[in-house]
C-alpha cells in the first residue's frame, strides 16, 4: 500500500510540475477568445459591467456565457487585472486536479470482480495516462475555457457514475444534485456542456428502465439491493432526473434571471450565433461554408476574417465547388463582398487584412467557439511602435510630411472596407440549397465525418510553439522541430484512441460495466455529432474526450499488465522447475 501512496504523490508532483513549466515557460495570449474573456473580467471589476467593449458607456452584453469571464475576474481580484501569470498557475493546479478526478473516474468503472490489487494499480495507471497527456495540459497556458470545462465535466461523469452505483436512495439523489450542478457549472464556460448533463440523465433512464423490464422477466437477480417493485424504480429514476435536472437549474438560473431583467429575453446560455438583438447574421453564408469546410485551416481562412478582412476564391478547395458556373457565381459575390463601394480590385498582391481596432468585437458562442469571430483589442493591445508614432506627430507638419515619405518604408495602400449584406448572403444560402439538394448524403453523412475526423485524428499540437499539421510531411519547418514533434503527437492521438477502445472492449465483455461503456458513449458520440454538423471543425473542441478515453484506456493497460505479469512468472516457474 505504501508504494502505491509513494508512486501517485510522484506522479502527481510530476503532473503539477509539467503544467507550471507549460504555464510559466509556454504562455500563448494569441486567440481573439482570450483578449475578449480578459476584458470582460476587466470590465466586471473595473465598471461593474458584464460587457466587452474598452470604452465608455460599456454596455452589457450576453454573447458569451458568464463562467470562465468570471473566474478571470475573481482571480484578477486577488492578484491584479493583468496578472495572467496567475491565471495560469492556477489553472495548472486545477488540470492536476482534474488527472485525480480521471483516475477516480477509471476506478469508478473497473469490472467489480478485479481485487484490491488489481485496482490499485488502475488507479496509478489512470493518473500515469491523465499526468501525461499532453493535449490537455496546454491548455492551462492559455486564456481559454478548456481547462476548466474538462475539470467539470469529469465531476460531472463522476458524480453521475457513483449515483449509478450506490443503492442508497438519498446518497445517490445528492450525487446526481452534484453532477447537475457541475454540469450546468460546465455549461456556464461552454455552452454545449449541457450534453454531457443529458447524458448522465438518459443513463439513468436506461437504468431504470432496464430494471423494470429485467424485473418482469425474473432476469435481474432477486439479491440486487437496486432492485425492486416497478412502481418503486421508476419513482427512484423519477426522482433521480428530477435531482440531476435540480443541480442543472441551479447552476444556469442566476444567468437566465439577468437575461432577462436586463435584455427582456429568455437566454440560459448564449444565442446560436453570438448576436445581440436585432444584429444581421449571415447564416446563408455560413450554411454554405457547412456544405464543404472539413478543416479548420479554411475556417481560418475563410469565416474568420469575415466583416473585418477580404476573402479570397484561391483560399478555397476544389470541393467547395460543383461546377465551374458555381465557382464563377462564388467569385461574383465575393467580389461584392470584399468591394462593397464598387471600387475595382487592385492589381497590386493583397497582403492578409488587418482586423480593424475601431470595430466592435463580435464573438461565436462557445458552442461554436469561433475565436476570431471576436477581437475586442484594447490600448495595451496596440503595438508600441506605433503608438509612439502617433503620439509623436505633429499636426502642423502634414503639408511636409511628404517630403520625408523616402526616408520611410512604404507602407500598404488602405484598404477598402468589405460588408457581407443581405443580398450576398441571400445569394450564398442560395448555393448552399443547391448543393445540398444535388448531394445530400455529402452534406448530411459524408462531409459530418470528415470533420469528425479532422478534429478527432488532428496532430492536437495547438497553442505549443511547434503547432501545426504532420501532412505533407515536405512542409514540416525544422527550425522549430516539427519533423520530430508532430509524429510524436499524432502517435499518442493514435495511442490514446487505441487504449481506450481497448478498454471499452474490455467494459463490453464484463456484463456489469456494459453501463458504463454506454454512458461513455453517451458522453462523447452525441457532442461529437454535434460538432461536427458545425462549420467550423477546430479540433480544440474535443480534448474535452481524451479525458474519457484515458480513464478506459487504463482498464485495458492495467489487464494488459496483468496477463503481461502472469505469463512472465509462469515462464519463469517452468525454467525454475
Amino acid at each position: 500500500m505504501k508504494k502505491y501512496i509513494a508512486a501517485m504523490v510522484l506522479i502527481t508532483l510530476a503532473g503539477l510540475g509539467f503544467r507550471l513549466f507549460i504555464a510559466l515557460h509556454l504562455p500563448n495570449d494569441e486567440p481573439d477568445d482570450a483578449r475578449l474573456y480578459a476584458q470582460l473580467a476587466r470590465n466586471v471589476l473595473e465598471h461593474r459591467s458584464y460587457s466587452i467593449e474598452t470604452e465608455e458607456p460599456y454596455p452589457p452584453t450576453y454573447i458569451r456565457v458568464p463562467g470562465y469571464p468570471l473566474f478571470l475576474a475573481g482571480i484578477y481580484s486577488v492578484f491584479g487585472h493583468e496578472n495572467n501569470r496567475a491565471v495560469r498557475v492556477v489553472q495548472a493546479v486545477l488540470d492536476t486536479a482534474t488527472c485525480w478526478l480521471i483516475a477516480l473516474l477509471a476506478l469508478a468503472w473497473a469490472p467489480a470482480g478485479w481485487d484490491r490489487n488489481k485496482r490499485r494499480r488502475v488507479l496509478l495507471v489512470a493518473l500515469t495516462l491523465a499526468v501525461c497527456c499532453p493535449f490537455l495540459a496546454i491548455y492551462v497556458a492559455t486564456l481559454l475555457t478548456e481547462t476548466c470545462t474538462t475539470l467539470l465535466t469529469i465531476g460531472c461523469a463522476l458524480a453521475g457514475t457513483f449515483a449509478m452505483k450506490t443503492p442508497n436512495l438519498k446518497k445517490s439523489a445528492g450525487w446526481l444534485l452534484v453532477a447537475g450542478f457541475s454540469g450546468g457549472l460546465a455549461t456556464l464556460f461552454r455552452p454545449d456542456s449541457g450534453l454531457f448533463v443529458a447524458a448522465v440523465g438518459v443513463m439513468v433512464v436506461v437504468i431504470g428502465l432496464s430494471r423494470v423490464v429485467f424485473r418482469r422477466t425474473n432476469a435481474a437477480p432477486m439479491s440486487d439491493p437496486l432492485s425492486g417493485a416497478p412502481g418503486q424504480i421508476l419513482a427512484r429514476t423519477v426522482l433521480s432526473g428530477a435531482m440531476l435536472t435540480l443541480g442543472f437549474a441551479i447552476s444556469l438560473t442566476p444567468w437566465t434571471i439577468r437575461n432577462a431583467r436586463v435584455f427582456g429575453v429568455f437566454q440560459p446560455i448564449c444565442p446560436t450565433q453570438a448576436n445581440m438583438p436585432g444584429e444581421f447574421v449571415p447564416n446563408g453564408y455560413i450554411g454554405w461554408l457547412n456544405t464543404w469546410v472539413t478543416d479548420v485551416r479554411y475556417t481560418e481562412t475563410v469565416e474568420f476574417p469575415l466583416d473585418q478582412g477580404q476573402i479570397h476564391i484561391e483560399d478555397m478547395p476544389d470541393s467547395a465547388f460543383d461546377s465551374p458556373a458555381e465557382r464563377e457565381r462564388v467569385i461574383e459575390l465575393l467580389d461584392q463582398y470584399n468591394h462593397p463601394q464598387g471600387e475595382a480590385p487592385s492589381a497590386q498582391p493583397q497582403q492578409p487584412p488587418a482586423i480593424p481596432e475601431t470595430k466592435p468585437p463580435q464573438a461565436a458562442p462557445e458552442s461554436e467557439q469561433k475565436d476570431s469571430s471576436a477581437n475586442s483589442q484594447s490600448e495595451e493591445d496596440v503595438p508600441q511602435d506605433s503608438a509612439e508614432e502617433d503620439s509623436a506627430e505633429d499636426p502642423q507638419e502634414d503639408e511636409d510630411s511628404n517630403d520625408n515619405e523616402a526616408d520611410k518604408p512604404a507602407e500598404p495602400e488602405p484598404r477598402s472596407p468589405v460588408e457581407m449584406t443581405p443580398e450576398i448572403d441571400a445569394g450564398f444560402a442560395e448555393l448552399a440549397r443547391a448543393r445540398i439538394q444535388r448531394n445530400p448524403l455529402r452534406y448530411y453523412l459524408i462531409v459530418p465525418l470528415r470533420r469528425a475526423a479532422s478534429m478527432w485524428f488532428d496532430t492536437h499540437s495547438g497553442y505549443y510553439p511547434f503547432q501545426g499539421e504532420l501532412l505533407p510531411l515536405s512542409a514540416l519547418d525544422t527550425d522549430i522541430h516539427q519533423q520530430y514533434w508532430l509524429p510524436l503527437f499524432a502517435f499518442l492521438t493514435f495511442f490514446y484512441t487505441g487504449v481506450g477502445l481497448i478498454g471499452g472492449w474490455l467494459m463490453w465483455r464484463d456484463k456489469a460495466s456494459r453501463r458504463w461503456l454506454l454512458l461513455i458513449a453517451l458522453l462523447i458520440i452525441p457532442r461529437l455529432v454535434f460538432l461536427a454538423s458545425l462549420e467550423n471543425p477546430e479540433p480544440r473542441y474535443v480534448v474535452e474526450f481524451f479525458a474519457f478515453v484515458a480513464a478506459a484506456g487504463a482498464l485495458a493497460l492495467t489487464a494488459a499488465y496483468d496477463q503481461a505479469k502472469s505469463a512472465f512468472d509462469h515462464v519463469r516457474a517452468a525454467l525454475r522447475g
